[in-house]
């Protein structure tokens, strides 16, 4: 009994949080909405898509019935709830994400904030998926001198809210994707009250300057191998304005390449000699 009222207490926090009105919008916008499906409408389709995750020990027919309990007709099919899924396809889900998932720490949130920045992170991981052969060609599996591995596998790179832990924004990739490669598309979604912590391997000219673009600030550890000289004297210990020079440009006009506006340079406070960690 306990767990039905919890697994009730679930659904229904699915439909508060993601209203039927936000779903409508979200599949007229994607143009699903001409969908014709009295017993299995899109709307219903993007909750029960929502809802495998949320009971992902559960069969199809299950969930159908955790959503829908008092239903007349029966349950469908499994296949019919198969192919319904998939006809529904991935762009609503997409733009649901977008336009539901949002940051949700206050000032009063332990960790949140940083002299009134939100901090965000950036990190990558793995997840194993179903052992099957469309997800083996898209995603890969990762491999060794002797044999591929048990399952295929996909990288996940994510802007999350330190605080919360929300995962805010999100990019899959195959999981040979190196995670550098993938920063700068979830860096458009940094805004100007955001402090940006990555780890050493994201440092970059191009990354760093997309950041500044932004109007949003970073909090980066850098790799001791890297020397940043120092453009002024500074009174501070063992810190020092300094800048990140373009890759391309040559070693006699370095140091005027700054990470920003030409017009404006921008310099990154706290580089260190063999610094450990760089602001901006």
């Amino acid at each position: 009994q306990l767990g039905s009222q919890l697994t009730a207490e679930r659904v229904r926090a699915l439909k508060r949080i993601i209203p039927k009105a936000e779903v409508q919008a979200v599949l007229k916008a994607t143009g699903q909405h001409r969908r014709r499906c009295p017993r299995l409408p899109p709307w219903f389709l993007v909750w029960f898509a929502i809802a495998l995750g949320l009971f992902c020990r559960d069969c199809y027919r299950q969930v159908f019935q955790w959503l829908q309990p008092f239903r007349r007709g029966g349950t469908p099919r499994r296949s019919t709830l198969c192919e319904a899924r998939h006809r529904l396809g991935v762009a609503p889900l997409r733009l649901l994400a977008q336009r539901v998932v949002r940051c949700l720490a206050t000032p009063q949130t332990p960790g949140a904030f940083y002299r009134g920045l939100r901090l965000m992170a950036l990190d990558s991981f793995v997840l194993n998926i179903p052992d099957t052969p469309a997800n083996a060609r898209v995603f890969g599996r990762p491999g060794s001198s002797r044999a591929p591995g048990a399952f295929p596998q996909v990288r996940v790179l994510a802007l999350c809210e330190t605080g919360t832990h929300i995962l805010y924004r999100t990019l899959l990739k195959p999981c040979h994707r190196g995670e550098v490669s993938m920063a700068a598309y979830l860096l458009r979604f940094l805004l100007e009250d955001m402090l940006l912590l990555w780890d050493r391997n994201f440092l970059s000219y191009a990354l760093v300057r997309q950041v500044r673009q932004r109007r949003a600030h970073l909090l980066a550890r850098v790799k001791n191998n890297l020397i940043f000289s120092p453009c002024v004297a500074w009174a501070m210990v063992r810190t020092w304005p300094s800048c990140i020079p373009r890759p391309s440009t040559a070693a006699t006009t370095r140091a005027a390449s700054w990470c920003g506006s030409s017009s404006t340079p921008s310099t990154t406070q706290g580089g260190r000699a063999r610094g450990r960690s760089i602001a901006c």
